[in-house]
């Protein structure tokens, strides 16, 4: 058998912006929006190995697009094109769960995490080397590509997180029973 095998690595730039949020009404209403959509059937089956809403579980929640319209302006920093929200799913984690480290190169826009509580260990962003603080409101917006995880919580709190990802809208995509559009008209 013939064949013709070329190698080269390839970079790319990645990014990593953390911001805040100070309203009290969409983070309070995203916990009990998370709280009341546990899917047992995922718990502990994905890289979350705690409590999992599931995938697409929040991509139409009122909360949750209220705040991707507060973050516009962060938004448009990373991302200039056209995006749709793909997933939007909730976490829970309790002492002892942890997140494993993964990517979302499924994604072909952003990904984003928000946090809903507080002094959780973080997440770890391996090509960066860095430990993400987790406060009340703080949200992150990141390249797919990166490889991040949660270290086992060692401390007796409630992690709470809402993670999303976003894709490029194409010239094709079919944007019928697309929950939210970014379409720079925000």
């Amino acid at each position: 058998m013939n064949f013709e095998l070329k190698v080269k690595e390839i970079t790319k730039e990645t990014y990593i912006l953390t911001s805040k949020i100070n309203n009290k009404d969409i983070i309070n209403n995203l916990i009990k929006s998370i709280k009341e959509c546990k899917n047992s059937d995922l718990n502990y089956k994905t890289n979350v190995k705690g409590v999992f809403t599931g995938f697409k579980s929040l991509i139409k929640n009122v909360y949750f697009v209220d705040f991707l319209k507060i973050i516009q302006p962060s938004i448009r920093v990373i991302y200039t094109q056209n995006f749709m929200i793909e997933d939007a799913w909730g976490n829970i984690c309790k002492k002892g769960d942890e997140v494993i480290e993964h990517d979302h190169v499924s994604a072909s826009g952003f990904c984003g995490i928000l946090y809903l509580t507080e002094d959780g260990p973080g997440t770890y962003f391996k090509e960066y080397d860095l430990t993400i603080k987790e406060e009340i409101g703080k949200f992150i917006l990141f390249s797919p590509i990166l490889q991040h995880n949660v270290q086992k919580i060692e401390k007796d709190i409630e992690r709470i997180t809402l993670a999303f990802n976003m894709n490029q809208v194409k010239e094709w995509t079919n944007l019928s029973d697309v929950a939210w559009v970014n379409k720079n008209e925000i």
